[in-house]
C-alpha cells in the first residue's frame, strides 16, 4: 500500500506542474513551457483541454490518496494490536 502511496504522489506532481506551466504561460508570461523548445510547447498549447484533465487528474489522485492514508493508518494501528 505504501508503493501506491508513492504512486499516488508521482500522479500528483506531473499533472500539478502541467496545470502550472499553463498558468505560467497564460497568465503571468513564465515557467516551463517558455523554456521547453517549440515543438513540445505547441503540441500542450494547441490543446487547451489538457490544463483541465490535468487539473482533474490531480484532484482525483488527492481524493484517493486521502482515503489511501486513512487505510494505512487503520491497517497499521491493526499490526500493532
Amino acid at each position: 500500500m505504501k508503493s501506491l502511496d508513492l504512486v499516488l504522489n508521482a500522479v500528483i506532481v506531473l499533472p500539478a506542474a502541467l496545470f502550472l506551466a499553463y498558468i505560467g504561460y497564460y497568465y503571468f508570461d513564465f515557467g516551463l513551457f517558455m523554456m521547453l523548445p517549440n515543438g513540445i510547447t505547441e503540441f500542450f498549447l494547441g490543446i487547451p483541454a489538457i490544463q483541465y484533465v490535468a487539473l482533474a487528474v490531480a484532484l482525483a489522485a488527492i481524493v484517493a490518496k486521502i482515503a489511501l492514508r486513512g487505510s494505512i493508518k487503520r491497517q497499521e494501528m491493526e499490526n500493532h494490536i
